[in-house]
């Protein structure tokens, strides 16, 4: 990351106003896969909200399979309009289940605990559909492993205090505090700054992902419906019919009389008055 010295600097001073807060460390969870669940819907609500979300999703499914193929606006209905950003969850939600399902064939996540950390984390990572939050509070949570979650306000709170780039992406974020916070300092650090950053945080934050991510309406084909014609190109311009067109399209100018023309005209009414005398007898009158 750009001016690493000069963000960590302003990061200590943030994290002396964040070890103010008095919060007890969230407690572990033996079971990843509802941790995962829990990761997604607590990067934009609070531990109590996500989890009262959390049980009305399990009563409303029987099981995680029937969670994958719910349509997100029904998932939305079942977690609440009432929650921040209830439809980005629920899409977020179907794509790690998605991504899960298409890479195991199944939904079970109990492995990464028997398994070592290392493997466990490399899976995680290898999951497109799983966004970072939910990916590294799986790895605090269940696997004890040094990582440090950051949630949709925490991040914002850091590009406010000048803590990371403006246009830092939310896993170089979660690079940055995997850097400046202790492995044994994570949890309790990860509970002090969230119950900051939903003090401090602005209302309305703009979310940031590191990985663009369509949604489940733009992963969609376009229907012919919505298909815009495209305009045929116009043809090439050749420069020598520009000229010629300009040479058409501009009038002719008939030129003026001249002194010459004037003199032939002159003449030519002399000789017919001349005529016309001679015939009636009388002298042609001489034009000076």
């Amino acid at each position: 990351m750009k001016n690493a010295a000069l963000h960590a600097r302003e990061f200590k001073k943030l994290l002396k106003k964040i070890r103010r807060e008095s919060a007890t460390p969230f407690p572990p969870i033996q079971d990843p896969m509802e941790q995962l669940l829990r990761g997604i819907l607590t990067d934009y609500a609070s531990e109590a909200r996500a989890s009262a979300a959390l049980a009305r999703l399990r009563e409303a499914v029987v099981d995680i399979n029937e969670m994958r193929v719910t349509p997100v606006a029904e998932l939305v209905e079942i977690i609440g309009a009432d929650m921040p950003l209830c439809r980005r969850a629920a899409e977020d939600i179907v794509k790690a289940l998605n991504a899960i399902f298409n890479k195991l064939h199944h939904l079970d996540l109990s492995f990464l605990v028997k398994g070592s950390r290392r493997t466990a984390e490399s899976f995680l990572n290898s999951l497109d559909g799983v966004n970072e939050h939910a990916r590294a509070s799986v790895i605090l949570r269940c696997l004890k492993g040094h990582a440090v979650p950051a949630d949709v306000l925490m991040c914002e709170i850091l590009r406010r205090e000048n803590c990371v780039e403006p246009g830092a992406s939310v896993g170089e974020i979660h690079k940055f505090l995997a850097s400046q916070i202790k492995e044994s300092q994570a949890a309790s650090f990860y509970a002090q700054f969230k119950r900051y950053a939903a003090a401090h945080a602005p209302k309305k934050p703009v979310v940031t992902r590191s990985k663009a991510i369509p949604s489940v309406e733009q992963s969609l084909p376009p229907s012919p419906a919505d298909a815009k014609p495209v305009p045929a190109p116009a043809p090439p311009k050749d420069p020598k019919n520009n000229r010629g067109s300009k040479a058409k399209a501009s009038p002719e100018k008939k030129p003026s009389p001249g002194k010459p023309a004037r003199k032939a005209a002159k003449s030519t009414q002399s000789a017919k008055a001349a005529r016309t005398a001679k015939r009636a007898g009388a002298k042609p009158r001489r034009h000076r």
